[in-house]
């Protein structure tokens, strides 16, 4: 019976070594942290753009008169830029964009991934 009994004490001491020398290592497995990703939220643009240039899925241009909406998970802005350089990116979808002038104006409505850079 004192031997039953010792076998059963050094066997509980075995399981709970098992799983203690993890947590001393630091073999934890962690959640990775949450990391926001940099183009989030959408902009709504509608107004009129001067020389809207493409490179790569990003328009620069001249704003002329146009406003925006941006809409991101912690805020809302809106306003209207008037002759100031914009950028943003294009959308595969209800971004329409009517050139004006032999190219030279460029009528922007619709709904954009990403935000509006001005400057």
């Amino acid at each position: 019976m004192e031997i039953m009994k010792k076998k059963i004490i050094g066997l509980l001491v075995c399981m709970l070594m098992i799983s203690i020398i993890p947590l001393a290592a630091g073999m934890t497995q962690e959640e990775p942290e949450y990391q926001p990703e940099i183009d989030v939220g959408r902009v709504f643009l509608k107004g009129l753009l001067f020389r809207c240039n493409r490179f790569g899925n990003v328009n620069h241009a001249l704003a002329i008169r146009l406003f925006y909406l941006e809409i991101t998970p912690t805020e809302r802005s809106w306003g209207w830029v008037t002759f100031n350089r914009v950028s943003f990116r294009d959308s595969l979808y209800m971004g329409r964009m009517w050139e004006v002038g032999m190219g030279l104006f460029t009528y922007v409505f619709g709904l954009y991934a990403g935000g509006l850079e001005i400057s």
